[in-house]
């Protein structure tokens, strides 16, 4: 039993939930990493229309339990700190019995700003994980923006996965001091090099579906090169886009050559990456995605784009990197990196670095 004084209540969107196990596998490992060395408690956030759907399958226990918010679709984005603010005080019974000395909000916005709304009248510090999009995209919204730099000032320390998530959220008016870069790690006894060593004709992308994601311009760049090529393009992920895509596979007659497999389980993932020829993730918006550093702890090299924190931790020994949303570019990158003989021990090597017992001794120093 952990008897560390330190008690952390995580809230948080990014999390397994019954009807989407496989989801946000980063958050949990890096939490499970947590709970050896200080006590922890996960609150889920959930939409009300997720809960109302499935709340037959969410079960609480001491260690792990669910919040439902309302959640206006399409629009009101600004309101859902209230709402998930509402969500976390009808917890606040099983968040109690925690004694938390602290609380970790795990994406910036909303959940963190109303984990902050929620904890501005608890005295309990705050601690803020930033992401990606959770930066990226709401600090585009002037109402958003102006939420975040209000709320997330009364942060005790803001970890950001990349250097740029950090610049960016400086730039928007937070402390200097407060925010700081702690990169995710790679769990390598998941991943790691096919002692094979001979990969499949697979060119893998791993992540939501989703059209920021790029999942469309790399259909596309696969459509202009699979004839010149004998690998085969395979998607693991679910989301919004999954249909769009398997109509676009289908009219572009590449049923045959491009395979959906949908969510799978990280074991899973782990066995399709090592094996893969290329991993490609042509991304509008991003922090640091685990799936680049986990290719990366593969031996696999990666095309990505130059966004976010990606430039930070691709190089040139270990991928190729194109401007986002040019379905051209994309296929060129691709080819070259099809065509390039890398050095998957040097691969290995650069993937080193980013290691989750690093990232939990800097959390716990600043916390």
């Amino acid at each position: 039993m952990n008897t560390n004084p330190i008690s952390v209540v995580a809230i948080t969107n990014l999390y397994p939930v019954p009807w989407a196990p496989h989801r946000a596998s980063f958050n949990k490992q890096q939490f499970e990493l947590l709970a050896e060395h200080v006590a922890l408690r996960v609150l889920v956030l959930v939409p009300w229309r997720e809960w109302l759907k499935h709340k037959h399958e969410c079960q609480e226990t001491e260690r792990l339990s669910y919040a439902p918010y309302f959640q206006l679709p399409g629009f009101g984005r600004s309101l859902t700190p209230r709402f998930q603010r509402f969500a976390i005080g009808r917890k606040q019974p099983w968040i109690d019995r925690a004694k938390p000395t602290h609380l970790l909000a795990s994406w910036a916005f909303p959940d963190a700003v109303a984990c902050l709304m929620y904890a501005k009248n608890q005295a309990i510090p705050v601690v803020v994980k930033a992401h990606g999009t959770d930066v990226n995209e709401h600090t585009l919204y002037p109402k958003r923006r102006q939420l975040m730099t209000t709320w997330l000032s009364q942060a005790k320390t803001i970890f950001c996965a990349s250097q740029a998530l950090r610049d960016k959220l400086i730039a928007i008016g937070l402390n200097e001091d407060k925010v700081c870069t702690n990169y995710n790690g790679v769990n390598a006894d998941i991943f790691y090099p096919d002692p094979a060593g001979m990969p499949d004709k697979k060119i893998l992308f791993v992540g939501n579906l989703l059209a920021s994601k790029g999942v469309f311009e790399l259909l596309d760049a696969f459509h202009q090169l699979h004839n010149e090529t004998d690998c085969n393009l395979h998607f693991i992920g679910q989301g919004p886009a999954a249909d769009a895509l398997k109509a676009q596979i289908e009219q572009h007659g590449l049923s045959e050559r491009v395979i959906l497999h949908g969510a799978l389980p990280i074991h899973d993932v782990a066995k399709q990456v090592r094996t893969a020829r290329l991993v490609v993730l042509p991304s509008y918006r991003e922090g640091v995605p685990n799936v680049l550093l986990e290719a990366c702890a593969s031996g696999v090299p990666v095309v990505a784009t130059t966004v976010g924190g990606i430039p930070e931790v691709v190089t040139e020994q270990t991928g190729v990197l194109v401007e986002p949303k040019n379905r051209l570019a994309l296929a060129h990158a691709i080819s070259t990196a099809l065509a390039t003989s890398w050095q998957k021990d040097v691969i290995v090597q650069h993937a080193a670095q980013f290691d989750w017992q690093q990232n939990i001794r800097n959390f716990l120093a600043r916390i």
